[in-house]
């Protein structure tokens, strides 16, 4: 943590300014570090909920990293012009997973944006239905 900080400072003052793709690692590895002391925690936890929070945390832990796959993927495969909505929508993944983090098994969870779902960026349900287009169709429902 302190390498970390000293690297960003170092950045600050030397006159670089971070990117916005700069700031989300930078929160990815603040909630990964905020999930392993979370893990502590839960380690010395009584065992009738020890194994249920574990997993809790292992669940979080995976969606972290799909989060991060995600995040890398920006910078080469989303064109210039849509990345500010991709970096949005990663902003809100890593803001949903902290959320959750100290969460009791059994406790409701906040939902990931619909536009990251299967650990999987999606920038068009961001954007949602183009202008003038028509709702998707359902089925009538009959008795």
């Amino acid at each position: 943590m302190l390498i970390i900080t000293g690297v960003l400072a170092g950045l600050l003052l030397g006159g670089c300014k971070l990117t916005r793709y700069d700031e989300l690692k930078a929160e990815s590895r603040r909630v990964a570090e905020r999930l392993r002391a979370e893990q502590s925690v839960a380690l010395v936890t009584p065992p009738t909920v020890r194994a249920q929070k574990l997993e809790h945390l292992t669940s979080l832990r995976y969606t972290l990293s799909a989060a991060n796959v995600a995040l890398a993927s920006v910078p080469r495969y989303v064109p210039e012009e849509d990345r500010p909505l991709a970096f949005d929508v990663m902003e809100e993944v890593y803001a949903t997973i902290d959320w959750n983090i100290p969460l009791m098994p059994g406790d409701e969870m906040r939902a990931l944006p619909g536009a990251f779902s299967s650990g999987r960026l999606n920038l068009d349900a961001a954007r949602g239905p183009a202008p003038g287009s028509a709702p998707p169709y359902t089925a009538p429902i009959t008795d």
